[in-house]
């Protein structure tokens, strides 16, 4: 490492992200060595020292440390102090293996963060027949991460400012000789006989020996252990920035000035955006709620009343939108449906845009957000697109694709009459399926504009949306739509339908007729020519089934003229009639 400067030209703030780095990254080994890998502890201190060294870069890159026996320096400046825990110190954990500086280059935390974790892990625990900790680095080929080495044997012969150079050497592969530079050529045999004479001499002075090491001094009593994680959860289940809320809230609340007041209001907004990076929703609730209980005081100046009125409203912004849906199809842990809900109500109408969007996307796409998840986000959605709807129907007109299908479904659910114009705008649309869900969701309204809306189905260019307007048409037994079917009966087309939809046509116009329609489906069923019945034996069928829709007494009396039929397909279609089955 190359020194740029003395200690006391190093910016405070560079050499504080670089402390707060160097000693989350300890607490994180310590934390490893404590915990399984799925403990949320763990879990909670692998994220904090992410974002303390994404904090170090814009000061420092690359960050080159100095390794002492209990210490590290960075720039002349001691960052990083662990004397108390002897051989369980960071520092002595490189300086034991022979690490003299240490070189991390910007993007550590996201690319090597967890493998170095383990490598000194594994270091620490491992047997003394093992490989050591240089080897285990040069191994591992850690793409971020540069080290200087010396022999354990020769690291008294080393020179300090030597020691402190990387400029030519290529990171895990430099050592340095034992003694001047005249023997650093020698073969170790002879290095090996000039520093320590021949064999059965006292070993050379720069030996490090474990028998030099009281390790009793330093091993932990089970007490002490249990003493250490009690500590360490407490430290890490600590909330602080519940408390900082707070602190920001009476601040706001009259114990601070005019001036104070908005810049804490500033702050809120900041951390609102940080807390749904993050997925802590709790938080982001509680602010708003108490952002609007503060917004009703009448003792705050009017500024800051709208700066407090407008969080919602910065929340609910498309972009915040995106971020927060990105987040929900990211994490690991699908939060509860309350939790959702209770967020999304705090929110204003422009945040339904994107979450419809969200809710109308394809689910079938690269990354398609877990079933758990979209459920509770729909359930979420639900709630706050009930409190305004008007703004739901007006998502129906949309450019969007995704939100107009997303409006459709929400409108399904809810069953508001306030959509009935825009879905019957719908119903002409381009895209059979969205035609197909707009049925659906007019049936399920069910008021009259509705039905009338589902009437035009029935002359659909599509198969299936003439079929699912037939069928609400039929449930919710809308006779005005009689004319309408009867001319669809009419129409030549339909003797080379499907039967699925020959059977719809001929059913709903059986629930709606009456006795009205028997003589025409007994002409159907019943009517012969000079070489047979006039019409093929499907249809025959079909009318048959029409007229056990009926059920009327002129319609039995039709059916039971045709209980000898020949064809046994009608004959079968008229005995399940008089039965009543459908």
């Amino acid at each position: 490492m190359t020194r740029v400067g003395p200690a006391e030209d190093v910016s405070p703030l560079a050499a504080a992200a670089v402390e707060d780095a160097l000693r989350s990254f300890a607490k994180s080994l310590r934390a490893k060595q404590l915990y399984l890998p799925n403990n949320p502890v763990l879990g909670q201190s692998l994220e904090h020292t992410g974002r303390a060294f994404h904090a170090v870069w814009p000061h420092c890159n690359p960050l080159a440390l100095r390794v002492n026996e209990t210490s590290l320096e960075w720039e002349g400046r001691t960052v990083l102090v662990d004397a108390e825990r002897g051989t369980d110190g960071l520092p002595w954990l490189f300086y034991r293996d022979g690490v003299r500086s240490l070189t991390l280059h910007e993007g550590f935390e996201t690319i090597d963060l967890h493998a170095l974790l383990g490598i000194l892990h594994a270091a620490r625990t491992a047997s003394p027949d093992a490989d050591d900790l240089v080897t285990t680095l040069w191994v591992a080929g850690l793409a971020t991460v540069e080290y200087r080495h010396v022999d354990s044997v020769s690291a008294e012969g080393v020179n300090d400012d030597g020691a402190d150079d990387l400029a030519g050497y290529r990171p895990g592969f430099v050592s340095f000789a034992v003694g001047t530079e005249d023997t650093a050529d020698q073969p170790y045999d002879a290095r090996a006989s000039d520093a320590g004479g021949a064999a059965g001499a006292a070993a050379p002075s720069g030996l490090l020996r474990m028998d030099d090491f009281d390790s009793t001094l330093h091993f932990l009593r089970p007490g002490e252990i249990t003493q250490l994680q009690e500590e360490l959860e407490r430290e890490y289940a600590d909330d602080h920035r519940q408390r900082v809320l707070t602190s920001l809230f009476d601040l706001i609340g009259g114990t601070g000035t005019p001036d104070a007041q908005r810049e804490a209001v500033a702050l809120l907004d900041t951390l609102l955006v940080e807390f749904l990076m993050v997925g802590d929703y709790a938080l982001v609730t509680l602010t708003l709620r108490e952002a609007a209980v503060l917004a009703r005081r009448a003792t705050l100046e009017a500024d800051v009343v709208s700066a407090l009125e407008a969080l919602p409203a910065r929340l609910s912004e498309p972009a915040a939108m995106q971020q927060l849906l990105q987040v929900l199809d990211e994490a690991l842990r699908t939060p509860s449906s309350t939790l959702l809900e209770s967020l999304f109500m705090e929110l204003r109408p422009s945040a339904l845009e994107p979450l419809v969007a969200w809710i109308g996307a394809p689910s079938g796409g690269a990354a398609p957000p877990a079933p758990a998840t979209r459920s509770v986000v729909e359930q979420a959605v639900r709630r706050l697109a009930a409190t305004h709807t008007s703004a739901v129907a007006r998502l129906l007109d949309h450019e969007h694709a995704d939100v107009v299908r997303g409006a459709v479904r929400l409108v399904t659910q809810l069953a508001t009459p306030a959509a009935v114009p825009g879905l019957s705008r719908l119903v002409r649309a381009p895209d059979s399926a969205l035609r197909l869900e707009v049925v659906a969701a007019l049936g399920t309204i069910a008021s009259p504009s509705a039905l009338q809306a589902v009437e035009r189905g029935i002359d659909d260019d599509d198969r299936d949306v003439r079929v699912a307007a037939l069928r609400v048409l039929a449930t919710c037994t809308y006779t005005p739509a009689l004319p309408r079917i009867q001319n669809a009966l009419l129409r030549k087309e339909l003797r080379g339908a499907e039967l699925s939809e020959k059977m719809a046509l001929f059913e709903t116009f059986g629930t709606l007729c009456g006795d009205a329609g028997v003589p025409k489906l007994d002409a159907m069923l019943n009517a012969h020519g000079m070489l047979g019945p006039k019409e093929p034996s499907d249809i025959r069928a079909c009318a048959a089934r029409a007229l056990g829709q009926v059920g009327t007494p002129l319609a039995v009396t039709a059916l039971e003229r045709a209980a000898n039929a020949k064809d046994v397909v009608v004959r079968s279609a008229v005995v399940r009639a008089l039965r009543g089955a459908p």
